[in-house]
């Protein structure tokens, strides 16, 4: 069957709440248009149209019916200053695949939560055990034992990172913690890496309640904004040569300007009192687009940063555990661990001195240690 006889048999979407644009005058009589409501009973509470449509009413907008559900939109004389355009189409199809020219994608965006399980490695952890992660001097790793393979809950957030100032970049980020909110491991990434999955939950049947979900939000977002603030320096050092430079640029320029005006009223005749007062407002507002100018460009360039939720990922993680020995003549340590056998990666062992992880382990005084607690 070809596409257009698709499209002719499917249905018809019902017709959108419609808010009709009337000329009318107020009271007073100045004949300004308004956007007044086609519908006398109210909304549906909770409607995202009629969020929007109010919002629009209230901001002096009018508004009209397009194509296949979309508003046109007049906008008022403030946002027309602030968006830098005269009219806009929003769209409020979540599924419309591509965009009329100049339209703004205006559906009400839910997170996208999927459901899936992380296929185990082959093998599931190295043959070497710690020794493929951590190092050692003077020690000597023993066999490693695993445990059997069980599957644990771990919820990964996707967000988008907008940095704002000059220059705006959008970065993905992905934070995976643990059904107890900690920070297990973060990427600036679309997906996590080297993870094979599959749809569904292997080994669960119960699904996070919405109150968790919203418990494990807040606590990722409290971990994203620790990690954006390191992210926001950086950005602040990178884009801050550039907006030196272009005020540097208008200093200079402004700078000429005015040395320029008042040498020319240095040589003009002294009797011509109103063009020296003229000069002197010129040099004066001169001075006044200057300092305007400059506060534009660091508004342009101040940095700010939108963070946008757009997936949850609820994963079933294969882990086991692990036990290995390391020894040096006498001294033997039987140090425990994790292994991510969807990666084939154990975790680092922990310092059997300190309990920190630890990437390299010496012998020290008849005990081992790492290399913060082992000797200088």
């Amino acid at each position: 069957m070809s596409r257009r006889a698709l499209l002719k048999q499917r249905p018809r979407r019902p017709a959108a709440p419609r808010f009709v644009v009337a000329r009318t005058g107020t009271a007073e009589g100045n004949g300004h248009p308004q956007a007044i409501p086609a519908h006398s009973e109210p909304m549906p509470a909770g409607d995202w149209r009629e969020f929007v449509g109010r919002w629009l009413e209230i901001a002096s907008c009018t508004v009209s019916d397009a194509a296949r559900g979309d508003w046109e939109v007049g906008l008022s004389s403030a946002l027309q200053k602030r968006w830098r355009r005269q009219r806009v189409r929003l769209v409020f199809d979540p599924l419309r695949a591509t965009l009329p020219r100049g339209a703004w994608f205006t559906a009400r965006e839910e997170p996208i939560v999927t459901r899936r399980t992380a296929l185990p490695h082959v093998p599931g952890a190295p043959d070497d055990g710690f020794a493929s992660v951590c190092r050692t001097r003077g020690l000597v790793w023993g066999a490693p034992r695993l445990g059997p393979v069980r599957y644990e809950r771990r919820v990964a957030f996707h967000a988008v990172v907008t940095l704002w100032g000059g220059l705006p970049a959008q970065e993905p980020w992905i934070l995976l913690v643990s059904p107890e909110g900690e920070l297990i491991e973060h990427h600036r990434e679309t997906e996590l890496p080297d993870v094979r999955g599959r749809e569904g939950l292997y080994q669960m049947e119960d699904e996070l309640a919405a109150e968790t979900c919203d418990r494990l939000a807040s606590q990722a977002r409290a971990h994203l904004d620790e990690m954006l603030a390191e992210r926001e320096g950086e950005w602040e050092r990178s884009v801050g040569k550039l907006r030196d430079d272009e005020l540097a640029r208008l200093s200079s320029f402004f700078a000429a300007r005015v040395e320029e005006e008042e040498e020319r009223a240095r040589r003009r005749v002294p009797n011509q009192e109103g063009a020296e007062l003229e000069d002197g407002g010129d040099t004066t507002s001169l001075k006044l687009e200057w300092d305007r100018r400059a506060h534009e460009v660091r508004q342009r360039w101040a940095l700010r940063t939108e963070v946008r939720l757009w997936g949850l990922e609820e994963w079933a993680w294969p882990v086991t555990e692990i036990e290995q020995e390391v020894r040096s003549g006498a001294v033997h340590r039987k140090l425990t661990g994790r292994v991510d056998v969807a990666r084939g990666r154990p975790a680092l062992p922990a310092c059997p001195t300190c309990g920190t992880p630890a990437d390299m382990l010496v012998r020290m005084k008849g005990t081992i240690a790492c290399v913060a607690c082992g000797p200088r």
